[in-house]
């Protein structure tokens, strides 16, 4: 074996060559033809894969007894930085092996002294701990990757979050640095549950528009939509939402002040959606509710001034019913009891009841009572 080891080693150059022309023909994806820096880092690691794949053909026992040549995992995270996908780095390492056992297999064929037996049990023998190096070395080899690749998501991830803070905040940033036009028309959507990031991004994608997303907590995340169709919202009401996963979406807004806006729109429309538990919450649909709850003590009290005298007995929640239903019927009271699913008196009884409690005709404060209705469903109902 000492005599194939040096063969190997004497056409080393040989070798890097032959092995860098087969990764730029074979595995085109590896950067080695596009990325100086990834060329230059995959040239060291093929360099010292060979020597110490040679050393371990020789020597046998662990195929890495020191752990991966530093070269080995100094071209992972270059690959990891120029953003190279994983697979076809480790394409290059089988790529490596077959050109080593080309090699192995001329070396032989050279030796005359050797019969066929002995040839055979040395092929055999730089096969076998060929394919037991790159078996050890590939694990560590996508760790490092892993690590680095991590490391710099989080990096990104975190400036890109600070720039949005400042854009909210008001301060000038570098639509450049952040990679999102800020004199767009944005649409705000704030999404949590989970792979709330990914929804978020597969919606865009199927909406053709352009995404900017951060992380907000641990299952929130705040994204800006912006592109043609931002403002359809036909198309934005379709969006097929995976369940446990909650959307609010601001109004469409142009430029800086319509990315801080519509973001406030849909932060309420939040704000409603947890208290009512609704998948998806445009604010356009509780624009009302956002405003009076803007202050939570005085809608409190809105409420109370405008229902209150509704619970003085027991049904105050069935009169609210039938008040609300009675509205969207256009005050006709034969088409809000088939919605309700009672009879004509029941609906009149009901309403003569609140009429009673309230002490003055419906229609006279029916605006009010209907607004209570609505922030009394986001506030909850009163205690006792």
């Amino acid at each position: 074996m000492e005599c194939v080891a040096g063969a190997l080693v004497a056409r080393e150059g040989e070798l890097e060559a032959t092995m860098l022309a087969r990764f730029g023909a074979q595995a085109p994806e590896a950067g080695t033809t596009t990325d100086p820096d990834v060329a230059v880092a995959m040239r060291a690691s093929s360099r010292a894969n060979l020597r110490a794949a040679i050393r371990h053909v020789v020597d046998g026992g662990p195929p890495l007894p020191h752990g991966a040549p530093v070269e080995a995992l100094e071209e992972a995270r270059t690959c990891a930085g120029a953003g190279i996908p994983v697979a076809p780095g480790l394409q290059t390492y089988r790529i490596g092996q077959a050109v080593v056992l080309d090699a192995v297999l001329d070396v032989l064929e050279t030796l005359d002294d050797l019969d066929a037996a002995t040839r055979s049990a040395a092929l055999r023998r730089c096969t076998r701990r060929s394919f037991a190096y790159v078996d050890a070395i590939v694990p560590l080899v996508i760790d490092e990757y892993t690590r680095e690749r991590d490391r710099l998501l989080r990096g990104r991830e975190q400036r890109r979050a600070a720039l949005v803070r400042d854009v909210l905040d008001g301060e000038p940033v570098d639509a450049g640095e952040l990679g999102y036009d800020l004199a767009a028309t944005h649409r705000a959507v704030i999404a949590w549950g989970p792979r709330a990031e990914a929804v978020l991004l597969a919606l865009a994608a199927g909406l053709e528009l352009r995404a900017l997303t951060v992380t907000a907590t641990a299952t929130t995340v705040w994204g800006w939509f912006a592109g043609r169709a931002v403002a359809d919202d036909r198309s934005l009401r379709a969006m097929a939402i995976p369940d446990g996963v909650g959307l609010a979406v601001g109004r469409p807004r142009a430029g800086a002040d319509g990315f801080r806006a519509s973001h406030r729109e849909a932060r309420a429309a939040q704000r409603i959606a947890a208290a009512t538990g609704a998948d998806v919450t445009f604010h356009d649909d509780v624009a009302l509710e956002a405003v009076l709850l803007a202050d939570e003590s005085a809608a409190r009290a809105f409420v109370e001034a405008e229902l209150g005298a509704l619970d003085g007995d027991r049904g105050g929640a069935k009169l609210r019913e039938t008040l609300a239903a009675y509205a969207a019927a256009g005050f006709n009271a034969s088409a809000a009891a088939a919605t309700l699913g009672v009879n004509d008196r029941t609906v009149a009884y009901r309403l003569r009841t609140v009429e009673e409690r309230l002490g003055r005709p419906v229609r006279s404060r029916l605006p009010e009572l209907l607004a209570a209705i609505r922030v009394e469903r986001v506030l909850g109902p009163p205690s006792g």
